[in-house]
């Protein structure tokens, strides 16, 4: 049993009470009775609440709310608290493959839905930052940049419809050097669980002019509680960004082994470390290099395996490899310089690799002038990886690649020490996992000075959705044997995430309950966020366990 499965105490009446008062504040329109609409429109057209990737009702909230003012979200919480109504936080709800807007208590959970809070409060290009609501996307912001003509790279995701506030405080990341997300936030606006404002670091003083330039401000640093918990709802959040550089070049390193992943994303952390390489290096493997590629044999080949009870197999991808002269393992990055730097650059990066035996390095470059600053549009154009900051959607046609329109994805995210060998290792135990359940290995590896994420990304349909669970238990299981535990995870494997978490008899989640039980004890603001309850749901919880036994 679930922590989640004995948490509610919300009735009927009082959830009936709840929309009617919150209509009368927001308006009919933007109060949704059940999950059917009002979230977002995806690519089809639909504005359902809940998972989009799951058949199933677990994760099916209530309904929805929609304030587009802080003082509505406020005012939201203090009904909430009145009615014991638990609300779920989104921002746009595009967390794909983690749940979307789907909620751990499903049926009993309102979302609360923040997209309309849409304004982007100020761009500032001298400084490189900006300061948005919950509802701003990647398009948004990056629009409005290239709208006001600013020298600004923004930092986006694979997929750029998402909101850049709820990215980064599920500590998601983007391509650019600022692609760190959370650790280039800077200054938070929060409405805590009694509905009272908090401004966090240097916006604890009224019309401080550091709020996006000074993270620590004075005293105790709050915003580090309000990253993927559930002890606020921000509705301000500051993103710092890249300046667009005069210099610029991609490259694409490919090496033609299963083990070079070794020394590639050693020698790739290695240069990070010592600042030659500035931005996030992604990995990807020969199955993902065939599925994104742009060759139709190559895309009808797959295809005869990319089905439900099949994957491709490891002859056939080496055949593919070989043939079209492609690594096993790729890594994609981009250098960001002056004008006269970059040739040196360049120079250093091939010298690093050289010494793995195969290697083939493949670059573009944009020279630029001295004193001109590149405009990511009109000199680059738009890249596989958005590592010159423009958004996009492409990534999302892999889900039609198994069997046709309607597929799902999931991932697990394990955070591994970048010398490689660790990441070798795991990655062996989680290819095996992944093709002994009849689907492909999708790397998507993000590489930084001190640490991987090894993101395995699984394509499957919505038949196969109990074989996708049973997956993830094993790959949990393996990861925490290895010493590893995911950077996020899907809102059903929260829980089993959290219990992970067992130094000093779980010091780190009994501290979590404290603060839940002192900052939200009715435990209104998404219970069961990364396994974060109240108090009285875990006593209920060891209850009915030791009850079954």
């Amino acid at each position: 049993m679930t922590l989640s499965s004995s948490s509610s105490n919300t009735t009927s009446d009082a959830l009936a009470a709840f929309y009617d008062e919150a209509a009368q504040l927001l308006g009919d329109a933007n109060v949704s009775r059940d999950h059917l609409t009002g979230n977002v429109k995806d690519q089809a057209g639909r504005d359902v609440y809940g998972d989009p990737f799951s058949a199933q009702d677990v994760n099916q909230p209530a309904g929805a709310v929609r304030p587009a003012t802080v003082e509505e979200v406020q005012a939201i919480v203090k009904l909430a608290n009145k009615h014991r109504v638990a609300l779920w936080t989104v921002s746009r709800g595009k967390n794909l493959g983690y749940g979307g807007s789907g909620p751990v208590n499903g049926g009993v959970t309102v979302v609360l839905d923040l997209h309309r809070m849409n304004k982007i409060i100020e761009i500032n290009e001298e400084y490189c930052y900006a300061i948005v609501e919950p509802g701003v996307s990647f398009f948004d912001l990056y629009e409005e940049i290239q709208r006001r003509e600013l020298k600004l790279w923004p930092s986006v995701p694979a997929i750029g419809w998402g909101s850049v506030l709820g990215n980064t405080t599920d500590r998601g990341f983007g391509y650019t050097p600022n692609g760190e997300h959370s650790e280039n936030q800077c200054g938070m606006e929060v409405v805590l669980p009694n509905g009272d404002l908090l401004r966090t670091g240097s916006g604890a003083m009224e019309d401080n002019k550091s709020w996006a330039l000074y993270k620590g401000g004075f005293g105790p640093s709050f915003d580090g509680l309000f990253f993927q918990s559930n002890y606020g709802i921000v509705t301000k959040l500051g993103i710092q960004m890249t300046p667009a550089p005069e210099a610029y070049a991609t490259i694409e390193i490919d090496v033609p082994r299963e083990e070079d992943l070794v020394p590639l994303t050693a020698t790739l952390s290695d240069l990070m470390r010592r600042s030659i390489i500035l931005n996030s290096s992604s990995l990807a493997n020969i199955f993902r290099i065939a599925l994104t590629s742009r060759v139709p044999e190559v895309h009808a080949r797959l295809a005869q395996y990319m089905k439900p009870g099949s994957f491709v197999p490891d002859d056939v991808l080496e055949e593919i490899r070989v043939e079209q002269k492609w690594g096993f393992w790729r890594s994609y990055f981009a250098l960001y310089s002056s004008v006269e730097m970059l040739p040196g650059i360049i120079k250093t990066v091939q010298r690093a690799f050289s010494h793995i035996k195969g290697v083939n390095i493949v670059i573009r470059e944009f020279a630029g002038e001295p004193g001109h600053y590149l405009s990511a549009p009109k000199d680059v154009g738009e890249e596989e990886i958005p590592h010159n900051g423009i958004p996009t959607i492409m990534p999302l046609g892999i889900l039609n690649s198994r069997g046709g329109p309607g597929g799902a994805h999931t991932c697990f995210s394990p955070v591994i020490p970048p010398s490689g060998r660790e990441l070798y290792d795991w990655y062996l135990t989680a290819k095996q996992r992944i093709t002994d359940a009849k689907f492909d290995f999708f790397a998507d590896f993000h590489v930084y000075p001190r640490y991987v994420v090894g993101i395995a990304l699984v394509i499957y349909r919505l038949e196969e959705e109990n074989g996708i669970y049973d997956l993830l238990d094993h790959l949990l299981h393996d990861g925490a044997q290895q010493g590893f535990f995911e950077y996020r995870t899907h809102v059903r494997y929260m829980d089993t995430v959290a219990s992970k978490l067992k130094f000093n008899n779980s010091a780190h989640m009994r501290f979590a309950t404290l603060l839940k039980d002192t900052l939200d004890p009715n435990g209104i603001l998404s219970p069961g966020k990364s396994g974060v309850w109240n108090s009285e749901v875990v006593r209920a919880t060891k209850a009915l366990k030791a009850a079954a036994l």
